[in-house]
């Protein structure tokens, strides 16, 4: 079976994303400019919002969240290693959790602050990069480097189109629920691209497991059905209240307080 990830190209893709999202990050931390801009996308989707597409895509942020992520990965996990699928598991396991670690790592170094008050506490209260965008590009994205070369090319593109526009969405549901400023999404997507070139080459750097699409396929859609429709009903109140729709994000003034303590504006 031919591998189509055993090249070098995953390698230069992920120190140019890498080199992006420090770029990115780097303007985050000392230019205003990339601010000015990140308002005026939150104030345009602000400006745009309606009650039945908030509806939508407050389902589609919880289906991205952090419970549905931690849930997806042990449920798929336990499921790959009840099919002697060992290797397959300890990978979709360790790069997630690698992108959770790093991800909140950034967060707590950043310390950026949301465009509003969203009743987030802790490392999860600070912005930069999205959590929600960096997770679901790197268990979806994962998901997809997997299945590919055991697919044939219509199930390919069909899985590729769901997931891809999948993670698409709750990365717009951010930037529209106002709980991201642009820059944390794109922050998010880059640093996720180069967790998963990574791991995805070192995963297929040897002989492919012996697998099904179903090991992966059926965890994964059965979580989604099932607690997914039990998360969003149960946390849909509270979720409505936290992504309501905000008129005026904090100043720049005031995002740079949530820097103050750090040694370089000390």
């Amino acid at each position: 079976m031919k591998n189509h990830f055993r090249t070098t190209w995953p390698y230069y893709l992920a120190a140019f994303t890498c080199a992006l999202f420090l770029v990115v990050l780097l303007n985050v931390r000392l230019d205003g400019r990339v601010f000015a801009f990140d308002q005026q996308i939150f104030q345009t989707l602000q400006s745009a919002r309606t009650p039945q597409l908030d509806t939508l895509l407050i389902t589609i942020t919880q289906l991205g969240d952090s419970f549905m992520v931690t849930a997806l990965v042990i449920v798929t996990a336990i499921w790959l290693l009840v099919k002697r699928v060992w290797r397959t598991a300890i990978y979709w396991s360790v790069t997630i959790l690698a992108a959770a670690v790093l991800n909140s790592v950034v967060k707590s170094a950043i310390v950026r602050v949301r465009p509003g008050d969203m009743m987030y506490s802790g490392f999860t209260a600070y912005s930069f990069p999205s959590g929600h965008t960096t997770a679901n590009l790197v268990l979806y994205g994962f998901l997809c480097i997997v299945l590919y070369p055991i697919l044939n090319k219509p199930a390919r593109t069909l899985l590729v189109i769901c997931t891809g526009g999948f993670v698409a969405t709750v990365a717009f549901s951010r930037l529209y629920l106002g709980a991201h400023w642009f820059s944390d999404v794109l922050g998010g997507l880059l640093l996720g691209t180069s967790i998963l070139c990574i791991m995805g080459s070192r995963y297929h750097a040897r002989d492919m497991q012996q697998m099904r699409a179903s090991y992966l396929l059926v965890p994964v859609i059965g979580t989604l059905l099932l607690a997914g429709s039990a998360h969003t009903v149960y946390y849909r109140d509270l979720n409505l209240q936290r992504y309501t729709p905000q008129s005026k994000p904090l100043s720049l003034n005031d995002n740079n307080k949530a820097f103050a303590h750090l040694p370089l504006l000390t």
